[in-house]
């Protein structure tokens, strides 16, 4: 047999080989290329700033050590990641601001502020710039002002006056506001009952409640 036709016999071979290789460099390529794209978009990042209603459990809140008793901890259940905050308990607005460090690459920031305002006597006309500084070391794309829990002991500013308060100053400053507190109000002021631990703090189960109130609301279209 000749060599003439002996190339002519395997040259269909080869040929279907390089067709077999060449798919698969193209398919390798076309992994790489693709594969991260095909992927779960980056989880959102969060900074939160609060008190104790926000630091619960939480071993050190400031370093992501935060406790399955925090409404923080449910958010972050839900596949957000925490990119920072700050949250005491007893600290009112003026120490969060003064005790949170910068927060850089959060896409939200989440501030539940103003209890301890209202218990130990701070003016509104000190919570707004210190809620204006909070903002400033925590930059974010959406600045949500969460209004505070009830009381069962009321104050002088009311609950409800101070929370129209702050839902006035994030208007004025193009933030959100968002009240996840209403399923635990009592019509006639305070806590539902069963909702609350000592007349300010939330039970497990209304932290729970409150922080996939936070999840719902986060997922919804802030311009809707």
């Amino acid at each position: 047999m000749s060599q003439k036709r002996r190339h002519r016999d395997t040259s269909p071979g080869w040929k279907y080989l390089s067709l077999i290789l060449l798919a698969l460099i193209l398919g390798a390529l076309v992994f790489l290329i693709a594969g991260p794209q095909r992927g779960a978009a980056e989880p959102t990042r969060v900074a939160v700033v609060g008190d104790s209603n926000t630091e619960m459990n939480s071993p050190d809140f400031a370093a992501g050590q935060i406790g399955d008793g925090s409404w923080a901890s449910t958010v972050l259940s839900h596949g957000y990641r925490f990119a920072g905050g700050w949250a005491v308990a007893g600290s009112t607005s003026v120490q969060q601001a003064e005790g949170l460090e910068d927060v850089e690459g959060a896409d939200v920031l989440l501030v539940m502020t103003g209890t301890n305002d209202l218990a130990q006597g701070v003016p509104f006309d000190q919570t707004a710039p210190s809620l204006d500084a909070i903002v400033a070391k925590a930059p974010a794309d959406r600045v949500v002002v969460l209004a505070i829990p009830p009381r069962d002991q009321e104050t002088t500013p009311s609950n409800s006056e101070f929370n129209h308060a702050l839902q006035d100053l994030a208007e004025d400053r193009g933030w959100e506001f968002f009240d996840g507190h209403e399923f635990l109000r009592s019509p006639d002021g305070g806590f539902v009952e069963g909702t609350t631990t000592d007349g300010v703090h939330l039970t497990t189960g209304a932290q729970e409640q409150f922080g996939e109130a936070v999840v719902e609301y986060l997922g919804r279209d802030p311009a809707s």
